[in-house]
């Protein structure tokens, strides 16, 4: 039978000041001491960027409290598929979300001939009337 005291242990997450994400603080990938309080990272890399400069962290900055743009879409980067308009956390791990990188506008190569430009194609190929190799346009 678990204690209260191991229950308690065992539902605390506090979260990764960088990422985040919850972390379970007997799991901990590491933990830093900062102006007293103990945090707890998810990775070595999370604790690196937080020792790097632990105020930009830990400090709330107003300035930075701007309303959201209707086209700011977040999403998780360990699961992509959960998207969501403004921050917030991942409901599947808990990590915080991303700015949603918006997809690269899909470009159509086009090849033709430099021989006879009215040859076009989709794909690389060789030209029907001179056999030369189409190129790219």
């Amino acid at each position: 039978m678990m204690t209260h005291a191991k229950e308690a242990a065992y539902t605390e997450r506090p979260k990764d000041p960088v990422c985040g994400m919850d972390v379970l603080p007997q799991s901990a990938a590491d933990t830093v001491s900062h102006a007293g309080q103990t945090y707890y990272f998810c990775s070595r890399g999370c604790a690196s960027k937080f020792k790097s400069d632990p105020h930009k962290y830990v400090e709330s900055k107003p300035e930075l409290q701007h309303s959201l743009a209707a086209s700011d879409v977040r999403t998780c980067p360990m699961h992509p598929e959960v998207r969501q308009k403004g921050p917030g956390n991942c409901p599947t791990c808990g990590m915080a979300l991303e700015p949603a990188m918006p997809a690269a506008p899909l470009t159509r190569t086009e090849y033709t001939c430099p021989m006879h430009p009215e040859i076009v194609r989709d794909e690389p190929g060789t030209c029907p009337i001179c056999g030369m190799a189409l190129e790219p346009r």
